[in-house]
């Protein structure tokens, strides 16, 4: 399967998840899928906390966030594996240096040794500064 189709089925299961999601719950939670590469877990990303991520959109216009902290699962309880859990379900908060209009959707994420990973990033706070992206892989 060529690399360009592979990456659009991709997306699309990305945003159907988020869609499928956020449309039964109601919640205004980002539900997401992504990064599958090995080493992309919650010990990996604490690391990367005040790093700068890329973000590029599907139409190609790009920005730049900051990682403002990697907080991991609170309960793992109804997980068959919690250690797993706890590695694999976390949430990514990243922060503007200035106010900015970036909307809720799938972004291309980037920095400098990780492996570029599409996610579901939703703004929190209603500040226009803070965002979050939630994994849940398991």
């Amino acid at each position: 399967m060529p690399q360009d189709r592979r990456r659009f089925l991709g997306h699309a299961a990305v945003a159907a998840a988020a869609l499928f999601t956020l449309g039964r719950s109601g919640l205004s939670i980002a539900a997401t899928v992504g990064a599958t590469s090995p080493g992309f877990g919650l010990r990996a990303l604490q690391g990367m906390v005040g790093r700068t991520f890329t973000l590029e959109q599907a139409h190609g216009s790009t920005a730049s966030l900051r990682l403002a902290q990697v907080v991991p699962l609170k309960k793992t309880t109804g997980y068959a594996d919690a250690a797993l859990a706890r590695e694999q379900c976390f949430t990514l908060v990243f922060q503007s240096a200035q106010r900015s209009t970036l909307a809720e959707g799938i972004y291309e994420f980037s920095s400098e040794g990780l492996a570029p990973f599409s996610a579901f990033m939703s703004p929190i706070r209603g500040d226009g500064v803070s965002y979050q992206v939630v994994f849940g892989r398991i």
